[in-house]
Parts: structure tokens; sequence; C-alpha cells
């Protein structure tokens, strides 16, 4: 038995003392399944990736093999930006470029870099538009909390979108404006994101009250990824992240709005994107997600909303009237995925919220802009987007009353305090899963007691896991099975391990002191800002001008 348990333990030390950072095969594993196959349909197009490189155990090497990644593309591509965040670089390769990037022992991996958006399904509405909805807060209950002195005061919302324009209802909470898409001809070209801003924290200055948002005295940062017809690419925001990490203190972001998303083509364990807001969450910021429009199908989801750490949002209808009785589960809302989500609902048709005069958006639709009694101009839009909005509003309500929240206990008190809706159950949810715990009730959430936090025993993706490498080395290692594949994991030490998915399938991420660890080595805020190439980006369109959801 000795003899056998030594051989078990030699094993695991030459299965995994190979190169630490370890990822996989390098001979065609290492580039995307989607991306090979886009790239052999026209070998010549030069296509947006993602090369991620192999992790180190040096502080601060990060920016170092993001640089490295900005080098390879420039030398067989064209080079875009360095993501540090995720030991990556975005830029253009052709398909003998990225085989041959994928083929070099440094590369861990080569992703397609996914054009992101708002989205939208197909099906016809299956229920006539209601009136314009300008009481969605009190559908979700976050007048009581207002009325009790709560108001999201003190706590920033950071809103990565097509922009977030000046507004009287915004007044002096914009803290702080970014741009990580194409160039900026005004505030807010698109329009998107200043509807989502109103909506998580307008104060309905302009229209007299009648027209205002979940959390009126939160603030704002806004931060620019998508451009002007509504399409960002996964390293714009990538990039709109990195820079939320690094000022996050400066502005007290303690929640990223992501009122967007893309077609998922792998599990969230192979997604940069996911990673990316893995990172961001792990580092004490609740990522609220849209679920996207692509309902009324199963498995709709849309990337990072997949990823099971997030808060991934659904919509209802609430039918333009303030009782939960009429609501039904919204027609285009998305659902599905092996992580059922989303996690709750909230509603997204026909919200009233900001409108930007001249905006892509306001030119397309001019059906849409809502009047108050006063004579000020509103606008009107559908989708996952709007619901997102009104999450993360209810998060920062929340955030004002326990700022000690952490992301999972957030999760855990907005998603275990949600209440049914519909008459008699009559909600049109076409599985038990596709409104996830039920609709928002930020009531409710601000008077729960604390909840068990959110997210126990889940394996982070594969960029997370190597991203956090640095920060995890020469911490204990804790393993959920000690024996697991014969292998002795207890005689192994960071300098024999080998970080691969076998052994983030096996390590006790739970076991990790997050608030404690070496945050300090990883320089996210070292990289000029201002050092991204987007000239060279083309930039495709999700095509706001077939946006047509009521």
């Amino acid at each position: 038995m000795r003899r056998r348990r030594l051989f078990g333990a030699s094993g695991a030390l030459a299965a995994l003392s190979v190169m630490p950072g370890c990822g996989g095969s390098i001979s065609g594993g290492n580039v995307a399944p989607a991306l090979r196959a886009v790239a052999t349909s026209d070998p010549s197009a030069l296509l947006p990736v993602i090369v991620e490189m192999q992790p180190t155990p040096l502080a601060g090497a990060n920016v170092t093999l993001a640089n490295q990644a900005l080098a390879l593309l420039a030398a067989y591509g064209v080079p875009v930006a360095a993501l540090p965040l995720i030991n990556s670089a975005a830029g253009f390769a052709n398909a003998a470029a990225i085989e041959l990037i994928g083929a070099l022992p440094s590369v861990a991996f080569v992703h397609p870099d996914l054009t992101v958006g708002p989205r939208q399904t197909s099906a016809p509405p299956p229920i006539p538009a209601g009136p314009p909805s300008a009481v969605f807060p009190q559908v979700v209950k976050a007048k009581q909390v207002l009325q009790s002195g709560i108001s999201g005061s003190g706590v920033t919302v950071a809103v990565l979108d097509s922009g977030v324009a000046s507004d009287p209802d915004l007044a002096n909470r914009i803290l702080a404006s970014v741009n990580f898409a194409d160039p900026r001809s005004s505030d807010d070209p698109g329009g998107h994101g200043t509807h989502v801003a109103g909506i998580v924290a307008g104060d309905g200055t302009r229209s007299a009250g009648e027209f205002g948002g979940i959390a009126p005295q939160a603030g704002i940062v806004d931060v620019r990824v998508l451009g002007r017809n509504g399409s960002g690419r996964v390293s714009s925001v990538v990039r709109g992240i990195e820079w939320v990490l690094a000022h996050r203190t400066a502005y007290n972001i303690r929640v990223i709005n992501l009122s967007f998303g893309a077609p998922a083509p792998a599990s969230y364990r192979a997604d940069p994107f996911c990673a990316a807001v893995e990172i961001a969450w792990r580092r004490g910021l609740a990522v609220v997600v849209a679920a996207g429009n692509g309902g009324p199908g199963r498995d709709t989801v849309l990337t990072p909303g997949i990823d099971p750490y997030v808060i991934t949002v659904g919509a209802t209808d609430d039918r333009g009237t303030p009782g939960r009785d009429d609501d039904v589960f919204a027609w285009f809302s998305a659902w599905g995925g092996s992580n059922p989500k989303p996690d709750l609902v909230a509603p997204g048709r026909r919200l009233v919220s900001l409108r930007v005069p001249g905006s892509t958006l306001d030119s397309l639709y001019p059906s849409r802009v809502v009047t108050a009694q006063n004579g000020a101009t509103y606008f009107q839009l559908t989708g996952t987007s709007m619901s997102t909005g009104v999450v993360s509003g209810a998060a920062a309500l929340l955030l004002q009353r326990r700022p000690g929240l952490s992301p999972g206990e957030l999760k855990a008190l907005l998603a275990g305090t949600a209440r049914p809706y519909g008459a008699q159950g009559a909600t049109g949810v076409p599985d038990a899963t596709a409104d996830g715990s039920g609709m928002l009730d930020a009531k409710a959430a601000d008077q729960s007691p604390l909840l068990p936090a959110a997210n126990g025993g889940l394996r982070p993706a594969d960029g997370f896991a190597r991203a956090l490498y640095p920060v995890l080395y020469g911490s204990p290692l804790h393993w959920k099975n000690p024996l697991l594949g014969g292998i002795l994991w207890n005689l192994l030490t960071w300098s024999t391990l080998g970080w691969n998915s076998v052994a983030w399938d096996n390590f006790a991420w739970d076991s990790v002191a997050w608030d404690s660890v070496a945050w300090d080595s990883v320089a996210w805020d070292s990289v000029a800002w201002d050092s991204v190439a987007w000239d060279s980006v083309a930039w495709d369109s999700v095509a706001w001008d077939s946006y047509t959801l009521d």
C-alpha cells in the first residue's frame, strides 16, 4: 500500500509539474473552435481576436503578458489594445496567423473578440402593447424603500454602455466619463446608455417627479464601450472593466451595469468575457447583466449572463400598472443554459426614462418619445437592458443601507427575496426556471436579514484562474478531493503544481480569503488608458435600426 501511495504521488508530480500555467495541448487545441470555423471559411479575412498568454507567478506580470500578446499581434496581424486584466491583447489576425499564434507555448488561448450590443428576438409580441411604464419603481417596491430615507446616496453604479449624457435628472451625479469605443461626437451618441442610467438613478427633476428611476441619489460613472450604432467588442468592455477596477475606490463604485451581451459560442469556462466579470466580482463589485432579448426559446442567454457568478436579469411586462397581478413574463426575455439563468426578473417593457435628442435611437424611433405633463420629453425602450437597470438601482439602495455587503451577499438578497407575480400564476413563463427566483422586490430585500452568500461551490472561468495565478501563488492549497484521480494532491506545492483545468476543478475556491489576497500584485491601473488604437477597429453594426422591440 505504501508503494502504491508513493507511486500515486510520483505520478501526480509527473503529471502536474509541467510548466506552471499549462492549459492544454498546443497542437490546435488553443484556438477557440468557433474562431477556427470562421477563419477556415475565409482564410484571408482579418478576424477580431483576443490572444491570452500563459500566466507566471511574478507580481505585476499581467501587464508584461498583455504587452507580449500585443507584440505577437503586431508581428502577425493588427494590434489594437492590451488587456492586462486577463493577460491578453486584442487585435486582428487571419487564419494562418491565428494558427501560428495559437501554437506558441507561451499562448494559453486565442479567442474570438465577439461583437457585443443590445440584441432582440424576431418573434412578434404575443401581448398588445400597453401604455408606457413609468410605474416600474412602484412595481418592484423601490418607492417604499425611498420613503424610508434610502435613495442610493453615496453608492456609484458604473454604466458600461453607449455613454451617459448630461441631464437635469442626473444633476451633478455623473462622476466621471471615459471612452473605449468609436470617437465620441457627443456624450451619448447612441442614446441607450443614458436611458439605462435614468432607470438606475434618474430623479425626475425635469418631469416634476412624474418619471424617475430606482435609486435617485446614486452616483453614475459613464464608461462608454458601445459605438453610436450600439455595438462594441468584448475587448472594449474588458478595457472598461479594467478602468472601473482601477478607479473603484475614488468613486465608490460598487455596481457594474452591463445592459448588453454577445451570443455565447462556448461554456462560460472558456469565455474571456466571463473571466473579466468574475475578476470584478471577486474584487468586490456586483456585476448586473442582461439575460438578452433572444427569447422565447431555451438556451438564449447571452454572455456574460451565462456566467454563474453574476446577477443575470430577465424581463417582465408590468402592463403599465403598479400592481403585480397583471404582470407577465416578457416574451423576448432570454433564459436557459447549463447554469440556469436568469437569477431574477424585473420590468423591462416600454420603460420610460431619459431621452437624448438627436441620438441614434431618438432619430430612429421618434414615436417612442414620451411627453410629461409639464411638457418635458422622455423616451421609452423595451428589453432586458431596461430590467437590468432596475436591478442595478435596487442594488444601490441595498448598498446604501448595508455598505458592507459583498457581491455574493447582495446577490443572495436580491434573488432570495424575489416574489411571485401574475394572477394565479398566469405569468406566461415557458419553463419553471425562465424567470429565476421571481420578480425583484426591493422592499423585501431591504428588510430581509442577511442571507448566506450566493455562489458557493462554483468553479470559475479558465481565464479567471490564469489571471489570478500570481495573486493566489504561495497561498495555502486546499483541495475538494485530496485523492482525485489517484493523485495525492496534498503533497503538491505551488512549485510542482500544474495550474490547469484538472487543478481548477479540484481547487477549493471558497477557501480563498479574497479580501486579503495580494491584489497589489496586479497592476491594472498602470496602462495608459488612451493608448488603444480604436481607429483600427471595424465596428460591426448591431443595427439599432432593426431594434424593433416596442
